[in-house]
């Protein structure tokens, strides 16, 4: 394993850790136990928006399409770096899709979550390097990014953010399975 494969693990890791533990979020549900569903930004941005002149109906509509968009958007970038082979457009596609899972925290956790993610992303796109993919390699790595773009278009209409981290776990789930799937000499991030 080269220097460069064994960063791209190492970084890939702590990116999966930073959203486990900013979703878990302890000093969140130790301070606002009985609360801490309802100031997470897909609940609260639409009630801001609605003090503002917006409709609450269009505001919460609003918000979820643009968080969809990102999740998308985020997916479909992380997929075209991997066919190029360049680290700095995955990194802003993974941080799209870092936005797109960030609503689903409380805003100060959001705000850290996302420079937490941004450092490491950063690190990440500065150290290692990509190799170009074909286009099946590509859409089994980036997995996850389109797991969760499609749960998030399918459920996001339940206004249910739990149902929507189950989502994120399990389109976690099956990207690594697909990852542990794909041939190795193929897979260099």
């Amino acid at each position: 394993m080269t220097r460069s494969a064994r960063l791209a693990v190492f970084f890939d890791i702590a990116i999966i850790l930073v959203f486990a533990l900013f979703l878990w979020a302890p000093w969140d549900r130790a301070a606002n136990a009985a609360s801490s569903s309802l100031n997470m930004i897909w609940l609260a941005l639409p009630v801001v928006l609605s003090r503002h002149g917006f409709h609450l109906e269009y505001a919460t509509i609003t918000v979820t399409i643009c968080a969809l968009i990102a999740a998308a958007l985020g997916a479909l970038l992380s997929i075209a770096a991997r066919m190029r082979g360049r680290a700095t457009l995955w990194a802003v596609g993974a941080f799209l899709f870092g936005c797109s899972v960030a609503i689903l925290m409380p805003v100060w956790t959001a705000i850290g979550f996302l420079g937490a993610l941004l450092l490491l992303l950063a690190l990440r796109a500065r150290f290692v390097a990509m190799a170009h993919v074909t286009v099946p390699v590509a859409f089994l790595s980036e997995l996850w990014p389109l797991g969760y773009a499609a749960g998030f278009a399918i459920l996001a209409w339940r206004y249910n953010p739990q149902v929507l981290i189950k989502v994120l776990i399990i389109a976690l789930g099956l990207s690594l399975v697909a990852r542990a799937l794909v041939p190795s000499r193929q897979t260099i991030s």
